[in-house]
């Protein structure tokens, strides 16, 4: 048993999917600390508030990087100027995450009314503040993944656990104390980030490597996309939430995937792993096969237990999330399954660089999601936009299925 777990552990993709699985799951755990904490001190409207202005930010952080993200995972490796590639990523990311926080806010009246405090007093500062520490330790959390020490994102997930102490101080300031709280641990995540990979030779200096983007930019700009579009849903369903429906539905869908974010790192782990791995060209069906029964060994029990006691896990928020997310939650849980295929799908293709199909792939459930959920929200409520959402990802899934046995890999 022992040299059978020992075996499993020096596979690098079992590692570093058990690496990252650990550091989601640990994020996801702090996550769910704290939005039992604010759900526990302030009213699920200011909760509803709070969880778009965020999405708001993980937005215009996903959509500054360009997709150099995936182009450090794919080309850091093989990099002869690591710090250059580096830092020149981390600038180009920053600088743009700025500049749009400007746009947003100058037409937020358009974008999301909803959010239009944010511009008031002194969460305006704050909220840039926070868009510039978010993006920086972005690229650092890719970099620990490009380096094969995923183990190491895992003590800064640790760090951001601090959120919670935070806000148990500063609960009484409503939606600015869940921003500020956030805001300070990860400014504590960035300096370990960069305490930890200039000890693996890694830093941020004034050379910058023009070269190495224009190299990696076709790629980038490809993933780029791609991932705007699987970055979706997750991050402009809590605003659209808020905008029609109310800021009380809002908290109810994001406690809901709160806790299906736990089911979610599986997949995302495990598929992470094999585009590493993949990327250092080690055998692609034998690490596909693996990474299915990875998933499969993990999810299922995780789903069952989801069904049998997701409602007593949304008590620890309080009764009323109990009430109205649990069938949200069992809806997000089974559209697990599918996103695993897709999911698998997409790193075989980032491997081998099919960049077309991974933003066929992710432009399709994005639209599903959202042009379904939208007009499933506004006709059935918060119950319409979850059966879109499974729906979206099933049809999805069974689509790269058929591509994939027709296709082969």
């Amino acid at each position: 048993m022992l040299t059978k777990l020992k075996s499993l552990y020096t596979d690098p993709l079992y590692r570093n999917s058990l690496a990252l699985m650990l550091n989601s799951a640990f994020g996801a755990f702090f996550g769910l600390l704290f939005w039992i904490v604010a759900a526990r001190t302030m009213p699920s409207k200011d909760i509803g508030l709070a969880t778009a202005a965020i999405s708001a930010a993980a937005l215009i952080v996903g959509l500054s990087r360009l997709g150099l993200d995936a182009g450090l995972v794919r080309y850091l490796p093989e990099s002869k100027n690591r710090n250059g590639l580096y830092s020149t990523i981390v600038m180009i990311t920053l600088v743009l995450a700025l500049a749009l926080t400007a746009v947003f806010m100058l037409g937020i009246n358009i974008f999301s009314p909803a959010l239009s405090f944010i511009r008031d007093g002194w969460f305006l500062p704050a909220f840039f503040a926070y868009i510039a520490v978010t993006s920086i330790y972005s690229v650092q959390n890719i970099a620990f993944i490009s380096i094969r020490r995923a183990d190491l994102s895992l003590v800064q997930n640790l760090l951001l656990g601090a959120r919670i102490p935070i806000l148990l101080l500063i609960a009484g300031l409503g939606v600015f104390g869940v921003f500020s709280s956030l805001g300070v641990a990860y400014l504590l995540t960035f300096g370990f980030g960069a305490f930890v990979l200039k000890r693996y030779g890694l830093s941020f200096t004034r050379s910058f490597d023009i070269a190495s983007i224009r190299k990696t930019l076709k790629f980038s700009l490809g993933n780029y996309s791609a991932g705007i579009f699987m970055m979706a849903p997750v991050t402009i369903i809590p605003i659209m939430i808020v905008n029609t429906i109310g800021a009380e539905e809002g908290a109810y869908f994001y406690v809901a995937y709160s806790v299906a974010s736990l089911l979610f790192t599986i997949p995302n782990a495990v598929s992470t792993s094999l585009f590493v791995e993949g990327s250092h060209n080690l055998p692609l069906k034998e690490n596909v096969l693996k990474s299915v029964k990875l998933i499969l060994l993990l999810l299922v029990p995780a789903l069952i237990m989801i069904f049998l006691f997701g409602d007593k896990v949304l008590l620890l928020f309080s009764k009323e999330y109990s009430e109205q997310s649990f069938e949200m939650l069992q809806l997000l849980a089974v559209s697990s399954i599918f996103f695993s295929v897709t999911s698998v799908f997409i790193s075989i293709k980032k491997i081998q660089k099919e960049i077309r199909m991974i933003n066929y792939v992710n432009f399709a459930l994005s639209v599903l999601i959202i042009g379904f959920g939208y007009v499933a929200l506004l006709k059935y409520g918060l119950l319409g936009l979850g059966y879109a959402w499974v729906g979206a990802n099933a049809l999805l899934s069974m689509s790269v299925i058929g591509l994939t046995l027709r296709k082969g890999f």
